[in-house]
């Protein structure tokens, strides 16, 4: 989810020095194992994971794989879990097109589309699970990994029909799993922090929608994870000038300038307010990601 300037690895470094208290909360995943691998929003889930064999945890930093970019799925519905009721009617969204769009933007709503995949889980939409897989099969195409979704898309669905809903959570832990080692494969660095970027900014929007709705300081600090948000936009100054310097990208990076002042505050100081404003931009960017301007 290749960067040509300051490697991912230090700069994670220099994240971790200035997060230790926090960073607990975020186990580092193997991508080589199937269990509980995804991508890291917020919050934490206290159940036990597999740590990575000796040497490997090195051997992905130095691919630029880290906890930022390898973070945890389940940390997502464990947050929504937490948030419930999730506003499902006013979060859902028509599935995005795929026809003629930036590798780095297919890399960014790829990542969106799995955390819409949370969403359904969340909200147990037996009716939808199947034209999700299909779409889900698209974009893992032109991603150029779909050998390594399709066993995972004819699951997806199969488990939605019969609402196994703990068993399609570990099926979406699987399926960023398999993408991600694709991605380490190619030593395709960029598109693993991008994957990663358009997950953490979906699960952000939907998030601060379920938090506004029910308001309460106690809710809204979960949405202050100030690490996240200096670490993509850090990762984004990484990006060749090229593509850097497109109008889509500087968006993006817009974007993130206006949150990271938001996401940076106490979490005990956080407003109905403030709530409000990253639930607008991220959406703003959720948007601009889809349409790719």
């Amino acid at each position: 989810m290749a960067f040509p300037s300051q490697p991912s690895n230090q700069k994670w470094c220099d994240c971790l020095a200035k997060t230790t208290q926090n960073l607990h909360k975020i186990r580092p995943r193997s991508v080589l194992r199937t269990v509980l691998i995804l991508m890291a929003l917020f919050g934490c889930l206290p159940i036990a994971a597999e740590e990575p064999p000796a040497g490997e945890e090195h051997e992905l930093e130095e691919l630029g794989v880290n906890r930022y970019t390898a973070p945890s799925i389940a940390q997502i519905f464990k947050q929504l879990d937490d948030l419930k009721p999730v506003p499902f009617d006013q979060l859902k969204r028509e599935p995005p097109q795929v026809a003629g769009v930036s590798r780095e933007q297919k890399g960014l709503i790829f990542g969106e589309l799995i955390a819409d995949g949370f969403l359904l889980v969340e909200g147990e939409k037996k009716n939808l699970i199947e034209n999700f897989g299909r779409v889900l099969m698209q974009h893992a195409r032109a991603l150029g990994v779909g050998d390594r979704v399709m066993r995972h898309s004819a699951s997806l669905t199969e488990l939605g029909k019969r609402g196994d809903w703990p068993r399609m959570r570990q099926e979406l832990i699987t399926t960023q799993a398999d993408v991600e080692q694709a991605m380490v494969e190619l030593r395709d660095e960029k598109m693993a922090h991008l994957i990663s970027l358009g997950g953490w900014l979906r699960g952000l929007e939907i998030c601060a929608v379920t938090v506004e709705l029910n308001f309460s300081p106690q809710r809204a600090s979960v949405l202050a994870r100030p690490e996240l948000a200096d670490y993509f936009a850090s990762e984004l100054k990484t990006l060749p000038p090229a593509l850097a310097q497109t109008r889509f990208i500087e968006k993006i990076c817009a974007g993130m300038k206006t949150l990271q002042p938001l996401l940076n505050k106490s979490p005990k100081t956080l407003s109905r307010a403030d709530v409000a404003a990253i639930r607008i931009e991220a959406n703003r960017l959720n948007n601009a990601i889809r349409q790719g301007e």
